[in-house]
């Protein structure tokens, strides 16, 4: 074995064996586990040499190596070996997201949970920008002698929903009147456009009926505006307080980003359907930079393409996590895909 290949393949183990157990990694264990046909004090000097371009470090004096920022970019990118998910973890991921594909949010949902479960990461899954959604529908359902439920349907899929109240006792008839009104006026544009001077102007075609209908376009345009935005689902919060390599404080400032969706949901857009790792300083924004970020598109259409994404130590478990993101993001693409189409032509062709 040339000695350059024979330093790959020792940053490779070092890596795997400090994923798997966090502790620094010595030559003459490193020598055994690989069997090379070399001294220990050859493996050694490699591991040193390794140091001094950087891949590896040592933490203390007396202790074995670790891999840098740099060791872990360079496994990532040239030297791990990822392995399809088995068939019956393809199927046990399957029939948790049918279970719950009827609507996109509840769908990105689950998937958040599954990877968050399968990886132990905090998991991250924004919904499709709003940006594209047309209105497809507007509907009200009665919950009683004064309210009902607003309920906008777009031609992502996403279904949202508003009560409002009336000070009138609400009728069949007058529900289905209402219903009639606002789709002649909504149906078929986009969500974004439903601004105030939009409101204004659909409130002065309706005349005097706008005053009847007014806390009933208040809950369209409330409707319209949460569809025209992005939603996010995060699951495992609490994994990343179970990792050693973040600090109380780091923590917290991880914590108050996941607060802010719009955001995180920038910070971690997605350029294919491939996965991307970002290893702590690559990512571009302070409180991440102790961590990881494997960050995958998923696709139900070209107009409807969101991100699943997983936080987690640099130490984290790489091939394993690529593989359940990547075969996560291809399913939820593809049931979202159906979901849409399932709920009738659009405007927009999709």
């Amino acid at each position: 074995m040339e000695p350059a290949q024979r330093k790959m393949k020792i940053l490779e183990a070092v890596v795997e064996a400090y994923i798997r157990t966090g502790e620094p990694v010595g030559s003459k264990a490193l020598c055994e586990e690989l069997g090379f046909n070399v001294s220990s004090a050859t493996v050694r000097n490699d591991m040193a040499e390794l140091a001094s371009l950087g891949l590896l470090e040592q933490t203390h004096t007396s202790s074995g190596r670790i891999p840098t920022e740099l060791g872990y970019r360079i496994y990532v990118d040239q030297l791990m070996k990822t392995a399809p998910l088995t068939k019956d973890v393809q199927g046990q991921i399957n029939d948790i997201l049918y279970l719950s594909s009827d609507a996109p949010e509840h769908l990105l949902d689950s998937a958040a949970k599954i990877l968050s479960k399968m990886t132990g990461c905090t998991a991250v899954a924004a919904a499709p920008s709003g940006e594209n959604a047309l209105i497809r529908h507007i509907s009200f359902v009665r919950t009683g002698a004064y309210t009902a439920m607003t309920v906008l349907v777009t031609s992502m899929g996403s279904v949202k929903t508003k009560l409002f109240r009336c000070d009138y006792v609400l009728t069949e008839e007058l529900t289905e009147m209402f219903e009639r009104t606002v789709n002649e006026r909504f149906a078929g544009i986009p969500a974004v456009g439903v601004t105030p001077a939009f409101m204004q102007s659909a409130a002065a075609s309706l005349g005097e009926m706008s005053m009847l209908m007014s806390s009933v376009l208040v809950s369209v345009y409330d409707a319209a505006k949460e569809a025209a935005s992005t939603s996010v689902s995060i699951k495992g919060q609490s994994n990343l307080f179970l990792m050693p390599e973040l600090a109380s404080a780091e923590g917290k400032k991880v914590m108050e980003l996941l607060g802010h969706s719009g955001e995180l949901s920038k910070l971690l857009e997605a350029s294919g359907t491939n996965a991307s790792v970002l290893i702590g300083r690559e990512i571009n924004h302070p409180a991440l930079s102790s961590l990881s970020v494997v960050v995958c598109r998923y696709m139900a259409s070209p107009q409807c393409t969101g991100t699943l994404a997983l936080i987690g130590p640099v130490r984290m478990n790489y091939p394993k996590i690529i593989s359940a993101l990547e075969y996560t993001a291809s399913s939820v693409g593809e049931m979202l895909a159906e979901l849409i189409g399932s709920a009738g032509p659009g405007t927009d062709g999709v």
